[in-house]
């Protein structure tokens, strides 16, 4: 079971590949399972508060639960001591260990970043999430990661191609790299070794189609990065950058790399060299320090258009954070009336971004039903992330899934565009 992000998701397939090849049988749905492997979040208090919630469920159902993740590297000697029904607690990468853990009587798997295992199966119908490095050394005041999952290392080129073989030849056909911070590949592993350089290796892989880049700070997205994502045709012309601020104050309370000088360049850089790119970013309201005036440059950056897909967040304090040390700022009903604002204003963006493909013919990967019904269908295009952005609805039609199909977009909403397969 995987709770969190999609990085948290990859973890939980090297999760169940270590059991399965060490003779456990692994089951999807916890409802069939003895033993249920909880993958936990631990970034805010919400999801702390899920992870524990669900494994207090399962253990009320009778299950033998396992907490691995995120959750024991935050509060692993408070667990031990108040969950004693927990048969394992084992922090972020300790897959290798955890069939033999199992086995035998341990407890408890501090974390270990220095295996590598391997993963068969993609995450769902035709894409997968490859994970190129764990741990982050940027170490912005209000986030956990680096103290949860340790500074940055990069997965060895080697292994990274490897599993990229591996999804391929499973069935999918888009490759969505992620990390914690997507640019900052290869600093670890020595000169020559970066993200251009691995992305030009990726798409020499046979069956690898679309590329999709995830999670990159302002100050890594560098020249070099964005003139791959130009001139390598694999890489879809689309970028996850989580700017979080646009005002110089805020970010500097933040300590974020570059403030927003980094900022300003990597837009100004994605829109000269890449204009054709989508932008995704994520931006958070109500931290310490953000008053009317670096509010109102939010909005006016946002209204401007420079974001096609947009993520709000409201500040949280979280323990042991820097960001927790300057107080709680303001009041949770403004930073709930921030973050509405945000979003009412992105979805005017949006519509209009939308709207303007109207008429065009556009490719789109095909990737099942509509959740609502069987006669229609669901894809998404190379500007949509799966499972944060929008889809396309293809009401006339037909296509294997999988597949790849010409779509003529006949409509638009707010965050889906509707069209038939020409």
């Amino acid at each position: 079971m995987s709770l969190g992000c999609p990085k948290n998701l990859v973890d939980s397939e090297y999760i169940r590949e270590v059991l399965g090849q060490s003779g456990f049988e692994t089951v999807s749905d916890p409802a069939d399972a003895d033993t249920v492997v909880v993958n936990t979040c631990a970034f805010l208090s919400s999801a702390v508060e899920e992870s524990v919630q669900t494994m207090l469920e399962l253990l009320g159902e009778g299950r033998e639960v396992v907490c691995a993740g995120c959750l024991v590297s935050r509060y692993g000697a408070e667990l031990l001591a108040e969950l004693p029904e927990v048969r394992l607690f084992a922090a972020p990468g300790t897959y290798a260990g955890l069939a033999s853990a199992l086995k035998g009587g341990a407890r408890f798997l501090p974390a270990r970043f220095d295996g590598v295992v391997g993963r068969r199966f993609a995450t769902t119908g035709p894409f997968a999430y490859v994970k190129v490095s764990e741990g982050c050394s940027n170490r912005c005041a209000y986030c956990l990661i680096p103290e949860l999952r340790g500074g940055l290392v990069s997965k060895p080129v080697g292994d990274v191609l490897n599993e990229c073989r591996s999804l391929a030849e499973g069935g999918a056909k888009e490759l969505v790299l992620v990390a914690q911070d997507l640019g900052s590949y290869g600093f670890d592993l020595g000169r020559g070794v970066r993200l251009p350089s691995l992305l030009e290796k990726i798409a020499s892989v046979p069956g690898v189609e679309w590329i999709r880049l995830m999670y990159l700070h302002p100050a890594t997205t560098t020249p070099a990065v964005v003139e791959a994502m130009v001139d390598i045709p694999q890489v879809v012309p689309y970028i996850d950058l989580p700017i979080q601020h646009v005002s110089d104050k805020v970010l500097g309370a933040m300590g974020r790399k570059g403030g927003a000088a980094a900022v300003r360049k990597a837009f100004e850089l994605l829109r000269t060299r890449a204009p054709q790119v989508w932008i995704r970013s994520t931006v958070m309201v109500g931290h310490p320090g953000e008053g009317k005036k670096a509010f109102a440059e939010l909005q006016d950056f946002i209204s401007r258009g420079h974001v096609d897909h947009l993520g709000v967040f409201s500040y949280s304090p979280e323990e042991g954070t820097k960001s927790a040390a300057l107080g709680r700022g303001p009041s949770r009903k403004v930073k709930e009336d921030r973050a509405s604002r945000i979003m009412e204003i992105q979805q005017e963006v949006s519509r209009a971004r939308l709207g303007s493909l109207v008429g065009r013919t556009i490719r789109v990967l095909v990737e099942g039903y509509h959740p609502e019904t069987e006669l229609l269908l669901k894809g998404r295009a190379e500007f949509q992330a799966p499972e944060v952005d929008g889809h396309v609805i293809i009401n006339e039609g037909d296509a294997p899934f999988g597949s790849f199909s010409e779509v003529e977009i006949t409509g638009a909403m707010e965050y889906d565009l509707v069209g038939r397969i020409v």
